[in-house]
C-alpha cells in the first residue's frame, strides 16, 4: 500500500503513511497545514486511513493536538562513542530474508516501528564467538534499529553496533514507551536530547 505525501482537504493538508497498514493495521496522519477546524481535518484523514484498512490510527503535526491522547514520544538520544565500553561482540553485515523476518518479529510490539519487506542496506547480525546474540543497522551515525536476540544481551549489541561506524557521536531514536530500551540508554549513558515527534491517537 503506498503512503500519500499529499492529502488535500478542505481543512487542511496531510501526509497519510499508509504503508504500515499490510503489516501492523496502523496509518500515520502527519498534519502539513490546518486552514479550517483541526477536528475536521483529522477525521477527514482517519476515515480515509479507516477505509483504507487501518484499525489503529495516529495522528501529528502541526496544530494543537493536546486534546487526543499520546500514543509514542520519540526522543533524541546520543553518546560519544568512546564512552561506550569495549566488549568483544562483533558484527557481520548480510543481506539474508532472516534478518528482516527476525527485526519484524522483535519489533512488533515497539511503537512506530517501520516495518522491513526486505533486508536493508548494512543490516547486520551481531555475534558473540559464534554464538548470534543481536541484528542492528545502522545508517550514518545513528543506530537506526537495534534488538538483542538473547535476553540480557542488550548494552552488547548497541556497544557492537556503535563500534562499527567512524562517527565520533552516535545517534538513536527511541520511543520513551518503550521502557526497556529506555532503560538501557540511560545506564549506558545516552544523553536525552529532547522529543522529535509526538504522535497521538487520533481519536480524541
Amino acid at each position: 500500500m503506498k503512503d500519500l505525501p499529499v492529502f488535500p482537504c478542505q481543512d487542511g493538508l496531510a501526509s497519510l503513511i499508509l504503508s504500515e497498514i499490510p503489516y501492523r493495521q496502523e496509518a500515520y496522519i502527519l498534519l502539513r497545514a490546518v486552514y479550517g477546524s483541526l477536528a475536521a481535518l483529522v477525521r477527514q484523514c482517519a476515515n480515509f486511513c479507516a477505509d483504507a484498512g487501518a484499525k489503529r490510527i495516529y495522528v501529528s503535526g502541526e496544530g494543537e493536538l493536546s486534546a487526543y491522547p499520546v500514543y509514542a514520544r520519540l526522543i533524541d538520544r546520543s553518546i560519544e562513542r568512546a564512552l561506550l565500553p569495549r566488549i568483544s561482540a562483533r558484527t557481520e553485515r548480510t543481506d539474508s530474508d532472516e534478518w528482516a523476518a527476525l527485526y519484524n518479529e522483535r519489533f512488533r510490539a515497539v511503537p512506530c516501528a517501520k516495518t522491513y519487506r526486505k533486508t536493508p542496506e548494512n543490516a547486520c547480525f551481531i555475534f558473540d564467538g559464534d554464538a548470534r546474540i543481536g541484528l542492528g543497522l545502522c545508517i550514518g551515525d545513528e543506530l537506526a534499529a537495534v534488538a538483542s536476540l538473547e535476553r540480557g544481551r542488550g548494552a552488547a549489541c548497541v556497544c557492537a553496533l556503535a563500534a562499527q561506524t567512524d562517527a565520533g557521536r552516535i545517534r538513536l531514536l527511541c520511543a520513551e514507551e518503550n521502557a526497556a530500551a529506555t532503560r538501557l540508554y540511560d545506564r549506558l549513558g545516552f544523553s536525552n536530547d529532547g522529543v522529535r515527534r509526538v504522535w497521538h491517537h487520533a481519536a480524541p
